[in-house]
């Protein structure tokens, strides 16, 4: 496996790629901003979102590559404004079923995290689901609960869930 920050040309050449992934996890039940149905329009629409904003330098897009496949994805936002120069978000780790469970979700946390720190970022935030296997994941790589938003959002089939807003100090 291998963790490579894409740029816009290659973000737009896989946006299919990065639609299919998306769809998968959505309908999957992944807890990621959308609810079914969620069809291939939109999920391209999303993803042409994210490579406008790589594109401008404000997004990076790290991607997991097994045997040259994307299998997982996530994106951090380098927030641009001179109080916050410190800080980042995570936004959106997916990882294609075919391959969870097999380290890459967090080699890709990992990867963002070094990244983060490598751009002179000291503190990170995410919001996920709570009591969710991506919740479990961050809280072993030493994420600490900020608090929880009831009822934040639903999930892909319409029922309401909390989300809970993690924080990581990178030293």
């Amino acid at each position: 496996m291998e963790i490579v920050i894409f740029d816009a040309d290659q973000t737009a050449r896989n946006l299919g790629r990065f639609a299919e992934i998306l769809q998968e996890s959505v309908t999957h039940g992944a807890l990621v901003g959308f609810v079914l149905p969620f069809g291939n329009d939109q999920s391209e629409a999303y993803w042409r979102g994210v490579l406008r904003s790589v594109a401008d330098g404000e997004r990076l897009l790290l991607c997991a590559l097994v045997e040259g496949e994307i299998a997982g994805t996530v994106q951090l936002y380098l927030s641009p404004e001179p109080n916050a120069s410190h800080r980042a978000e995570v936004f959106k780790l997916l990882v294609h079923s075919d391959f969870q469970r097999q380290g890459i979700g967090a080699a890709l946390m990992s990867a963002v995290e070094n990244e983060a720190r490598a751009r002179g970022r000291s503190l990170l935030i995410l919001d996920t689901a709570q009591e969710s296997d991506s919740e479990r994941l961050y809280r072993r790589m030493g994420w600490q609960e900020i608090g929880v938003v009831p009822h934040h959002f639903v999930d892909p089939f319409g029922v309401p869930k909390s989300s809970v807003y993690l924080m990581k100090f990178l030293a």
